[in-house]
């Protein structure tokens, strides 16, 4: 018998209309048909010709209809009367058209459901009887209480005997007799008459009525709701397992049908067969709980099969639990209507929930991970146990992360195919902007595909910003790129009149070598409309390739190099704070006299590092030997590690996602600078701030100075500590050179500004003197130019290209991926001092057991040259350092209670001659000289 449907019938009291004849009524429905209910009551003397009926209420249930009644629907019209879940009872129904002396059958079964509708086409009204165990019935029906029945039965024709029960229960124990059992194929069974006009009207007095009270149940779903997409069915049924913590299976998912059961585990589930005196030991049925069972079907996505997603009966084991939800669609209609619902479980909560899928758990954790994506894994993971009290394992919360954020950033495969499309966008948003994609060589020019090979953007509000600068000097630079696919991002920085960066043009890169930094280089070239003899200035950290490629590309450039690198590069022989303060005395050094003086204390020092630094030309890292046209004297390639530093959370996501972070970066700073300038503070001054504050710093010094008229413009001034200069009023040079390489006015030019001033001399204030590219009005000029924002992806416009970007090579990384840079010794040694206490940070650890460096004795195991081994409390139980080692393939250490001294260098003569090879058995650091480590992984 198939499953009860819609809840279309009605409850009455006991009175009867005059003239209502039930054969008129139900003339259009052969198949409906009333229920006379009795119930709160119990029998007497059951299975003896006087059974009788006592203390029970009679109520009539009108609109049943026989091919959709079922033991769940009757248990629905018993609780409709007042009765809760936790009532013991027997339903019992009389044989209809004999007398009070007729037959009365259990209803144990869908079974003997079948059996009482095959009398309603020539009954009509069917009696059944609520037989209460215990007698204590909980009926809190308060609207419709009726009077008391008391029926007498008389002599029982057909006694319930022992065989009988003996039947009742190999029926219980069967499947097909199993009062909770669910047919696969019962609740296809459909009316044909869903559009007849009585279960229209009755849909919609449920929809109205329950609509209001899904809010209090904890069920999402009732009978007759109508849902349009079957995607949010799937995620209304997930959400409830999930909050009510049940082992919910997809038994059925096709294009017309969608049935969800509960196979919780329920270790008292019993049908109750009634015995001679009524207790429920003799009829007591239980199950045990239920194995796995494979959910049907993609959560994700619908199958276009018929049953595709049913489950096999065979291996489908009973459920003990009567929850049912059945939806289904007839072909004319679209939406999904809730037929059958049976919302009542018999099942224990469990904690490891089979929908709690990492498809869920990521749509949960989205909000999480935007705000915070680098959340560590045992953080996140205790979030979601807590929030759901279901058990998630640390691989799946990490899936579910990954998930998440692929959801968030993007495919890193996708993009590379819609990276056109992006480039359009980004070019019809920003006029002037310039990409250039190149891609792999192809043998095939009627391949549909080309392979990614590097990507070149200079927004065209940059390109326009950085020519109002003034100031002709970028600086150069590369990092790594963290995903599948690595790279390099290529930048090029400028600074802006308040000394800030300004980012001009990036690129991703397959590699760093000449060939790349050539053809960033030539695009840079042709954006900024510079020629071949340009001298223009970069600074640059002398990567790979691109001294050769600044060559080719710029051969008239003048070419700077960090000397903070260079220093790095001198400490492999020559460290110390004392060279490295000669090498910059040398390097701030901005006359040629006294460069060359410096130089010779160098050679005095070391002749050496004289030699060595007399290898690099002059003009690429000394002030004295640079020249003014990029107003900066800059030694330090400080803009593109500050720009680089921003780029650190952008170079582990897909190639679009990372492109529009550094586009979203550069957008944003321009806005905040804007601000900056708008200060009414800053409105107050000609100057930009910072230049504002080095002048203020240069008139304190200039008060020292005397200032001499020496006709034709020039002046000498003379201070402290011998230092004299001549200063040119007209070519705005002194003999210092600081005016001429940074465009600002030194101290001396400072002191005879004031002193033609005192002359009644018109030559205004100092700040006159400095270079327009330090005015307020320049600085509002470059950043006058924003970028303007893109539309989303689903408003690109295709690109017109015929072929398709496929990903570049794929290349598996060795290790971790690294976020951090790489410190210097010297950052290093700056956590030495701390809070002031000196730390424990670069001392020679030795080990307590076996008193060797390297390691400690937590993870001591006899390493560290002659003499290793470790002896216990009191000396008792040494290893044997040389079989702990296990060169040579001589196994494990033994334990032994002998001195530990006695046989260790024999163990060490062992292992340092193993199969006829000589070992590096205790070997030592090439730079510290210390035992258990090289000079690969030396920290002093």
């Amino acid at each position: 018998m198939s499953s009860f449907h819609v809840t279309q019938w009605e409850v009455r009291g006991k009175s009867r209309p005059d003239g209502l004849d039930l054969y008129d009524i139900y003339s259009q429905d052969p198949t409906w048909f009333t229920i006379q209910l009795f119930h709160g009551g119990q029998f007497l003397n059951l299975g003896c010709p006087d059974v009788r009926y006592v203390n029970g209420k009679e109520n009539y249930i009108d609109l049943v209809d026989a091919s959709e009644f079922s033991i769940y629907a009757l248990g629905q019209m018993f609780r409709t009367l007042g009765y809760s879940d936790d009532e013991l009872v027997e339903y019992w129904y009389k044989t209809p058209g004999l007398d009070l002396e007729g037959d009365f059958r259990p209803i144990l079964s869908d079974n003997d459901i079948t059996t009482l509708c095959g009398y309603v086409e020539s009954v009509k009204l069917v009696e059944i009887y609520v037989h209460h165990v215990g007698g204590n019935s909980e009926f809190v029906d308060k609207e419709n209480i009726v009077e008391e029945v008391v029926v007498e039965m008389g002599d029982n024709r057909r006694s319930f005997s022992n065989n009988e029960q003996a039947q009742v229960e190999e029926e219980i124990e069967s499947e097909d007799s199993d009062g909770f059992e669910v047919d696969p194929d019962g609740f296809d069974s459909l009316s044909d008459d869903e559009n007849d006009p009585p279960l229209k009207s009755t849909l919609k007095k449920l929809r109205k009525k329950n609509a209001k009270a899904i809010q209090q149940s904890g069920c999402p779903f009732y009978l007759g709701q109508s849902i349009l997409e079957k995607k949010q069915i799937k995620r209304l049924v997930t959400s409830y397992a999930v909050k009510t913590r049940r082992q919910l299976y997809v038994l059925k998912n096709d294009r017309f049908r969608f049935r969800v059961i509960c196979m919780g585990k329920h270790p008292h589930s019993c049908v109750n067969v009634p015995g001679e005196t009524g207790n429920l030991s003799e009829g007591e049925k239980c199950f045990d709980g239920l194995s796995d069972v494979e959910i049907c079907g993609s959560h994700e996505g619908e199958s276009n099969k018929e049953d595709e997603c049913a489950l096999n009966k065979e291996k489908l084991p009973q459920p003990t639990c009567p929850w049912v939800l059945y939806f289904s669609r007839k072909k004319e209609s679209e939406l999904f209507v809730v037929k059958t619902l049976v919302d009542q479980h018999h099942c224990l909560q469990t904690r490891d929930v089979n929908l709690y899928t990492i498809s869920f758990i990521a749509r949960e954790i989205e909000p999480i991970i935007q705000s915070n994506p680098t959340i560590p894994l045992r953080a996140l993971q205790d979030q979601i146990q807590r929030k759901h009290q279901l058990q998630v394992s640390l691989n799946k919360a990490f899936r579910a992360k990954m998930k998440a954020l692929k959801k968030l950033e993007g495919d890193f495969n996708e993009q590379y195919g819609i990276l056109r499309d992006y480039c359009e966008e980004l070019m019809r948003s920003n006029p002037g902007t310039t990409i250039k994609i190149a891609v792999e060589r192809e043998f095939n020019p009627s391949s549909p595909s080309r392979q990614f090979k590097r990507i070149y953007i200079c927004l065209g509000p940059l390109k326009a910003g950085f020519k109002k600068c003034g100031r002709e000097i970028l600086g150069l630079d590369g990092c790594f790129m963290k995903g599948p696919y690595p790279g390099q991002v290529l930048t090029a920085v400028g600074v802006d009149g308040n000394n800030g960066i300004y980012p001009v043009s990036y690129a991703l890169v397959e590699s760093e070598n000449t060939s790349s930094w050539t053809w960033f280089l030539e695009c840079l070239r042709d954006d900024l409309d510079l020629d071949l003899n340009s001298n223009f200035t970069f600074i640059t950290d002398r990567q790979k390739g691109l001294l050769p490629s600044l060559e080719t590309v710029f051969p008239n450039a003048e070419h700077r190099f960090c000397v903070r690198h260079i220093h790095e590069n001198m400490k492999s022989q020559w460290r110390g704070q004392q060279f490295k303060d000669m090498l910059w005395r040398a390097a701030t050094a901005t006359t040629i006299p006294q460069f060359n003086k410096r130089m010779e204390e160098i050679k005095k020092q070391d002749s050496s590092l004289h030699t060595w630094l007399s290898q690099i030309p002059a003009k690429s890292w000394a002030r004295s030997h640079f020249t003014g046209r990029a107003k900066c004297d800059v030694l330090l390639n400080n803009w593109c590690e500050v720009f680089n530093k921003q780029l650190v959370d952008a170079r582990d996501k897909p190639i679009i996602t990372c492109l529009e972070f550094i586009r979203e970066y550069l957008m944003k700073r321009i806005v905040k600078v804007q601000s900056l300038i708008d200060k009414p503070k800053t409105q107050e001054y000609p100057l930009t701030p910072f230049v504002r504050n080095q002048l203020d710093e240069i008139k304190k010094c200039a008060a020292e100075y005397n200032v001499v008229m020496a006709g034709g413009n020039k002046y000498q001034v003379s201070g402290p500590w011998l230092d004299q200069c001549v200063v040119d009023v007209q070519t705005k040079t002194c003999s210092c050179r600081k005016w001429e390489l940074t465009g600002i006015p030194c101290k001396h030019a400072v002191a005879v500004n004031w002193n033609m001033g005192s002359n009644a001399m018109n030559v205004g204030l100092p700040e006159s003197w400095v270079s327009d590219v330090y005015r307020l009005s320049t600085w509002q000029e470059v950043y006058k130019h924003t970028i303007v924002p893109i539309c989303g992806v689903e408003l690109w416009t295709p690109s017109n290209c015929p072929t398709t970007l496929l990903p570049p090579k794929h290349h598996i990384q060795v290790g971790r991926p690294k976020k951090k840079r790489r410190k210097t010794q010297d950052e290093m040694m700056s956590k030495v001092p701390l809070e002031g206490k000196l730390t424990r940070y670069g001392h020679m650890k030795h080990c307590s057991k076996c008193k060797n460096a390297g390691h400690n004795s937590r993870s001591c195991k006899g390493q560290g040259g002659q003499g290793d081994g470790f002896s216990g409390k009191g000396g008792q139980g040494h290893w044997n350092g040389g079989q702990a080692h296990g060169f040579g393939g001589q196994g494990q250490g033994t334990q032994t209670t002998q001195p530990t001294t006695q046989n260790a260098p024999q163990a060490t003569q062992a292992t340092q001659a193993t199969q006829g090879s000589q070992t590096r058995y205790g070997q030592r650091c090439s730079k510290c000289k210390g035992q258990g480590h090289n000079a690969r992984s030396c920290k002093f």
